[in-house]
């Protein structure tokens, strides 16, 4: 399947993902568009659902941006305040202590591209997982349908998931299509369980 690289995958697009031939082709020759998944996540929070928000050099106006020419700026300490969020919100879940030196090592070394950054993040989610993806990359534009709605942030996703134990459920009730942090830091290695039960959900929508 095709996708766009986001910022830690979100849980609709990691089961299709999982449901996949294990085999992704990323997008490499978009435009940068805002209110998309590229440069944030959503994660469960003791107020609700949070943002998560990378800061980007902004380049000059007129004409579409290369998404993979995007560079973040490093001259906020955004990757900081990312870490004290998901550190506040999931440190009380059942799997957090598990996955969080991990965590951190991976944001000691952030690219400079924002693209290479989702990357990174793609690829330590497919490893906590323990999910054998691989992926190239296009080699000219495809505009694929499935792929656009998937990284597009301000519609509502293609499906709701069903529902599994978040830290917050009795103060906020179930939060649905966060980050795959969620679903790593509250299921631990039975996320691939649920992945695996989700997939009459791609069978409705297809």
């Amino acid at each position: 399947m095709t996708l766009h690289p986001s910022y830690f995958i979100d849980v609709v697009s990691l089961i299709h993902v999982f449901h996949s031939d294990h085999h992704i082709t990323f997008e490499k020759h978009d435009s940068y568009v805002k209110q998309t998944y590229r440069n944030r996540c959503y994660i469960a929070a003791a107020n609700g659902r949070l943002g998560l928000n990378i800061p980007i050099v902004h380049q000059k106006k007129g004409g579409s941006v290369p998404y993979s020419s995007i560079i973040i700026d490093h001259s906020q300490s955004w990757s900081t305040q990312h870490l004290k969020s998901i550190n506040s919100a999931y440190r009380s879940s059942p799997f957090y202590d598990y996955y969080e030196d991990d965590l951190k090592a991976l944001f000691q070394d952030i690219p400079e591209t924002l693209y290479e950054w989702n990357l990174k993040t793609f690829h330590w989610c497919m490893e906590q997982l323990q999910l054998d993806v691989t992926y190239d990359f296009t080699n000219d534009y495809t505009d694929h349908a499935l792929a656009r709605r998937l990284i597009t942030a301000k519609t509502a996703p293609i499906f709701s998931p069903d529902d599994y134990l978040q830290v917050f459920t009795e103060k906020h009730g179930f939060l649905p299509n966060l980050s795959a942090l969620d679903l790593i830091f509250n299921l631990g290695p039975s996320a691939r369980v649920y992945l695996k039960s989700q997939e009459y959900h791609l069978e409705r929508t297809s």
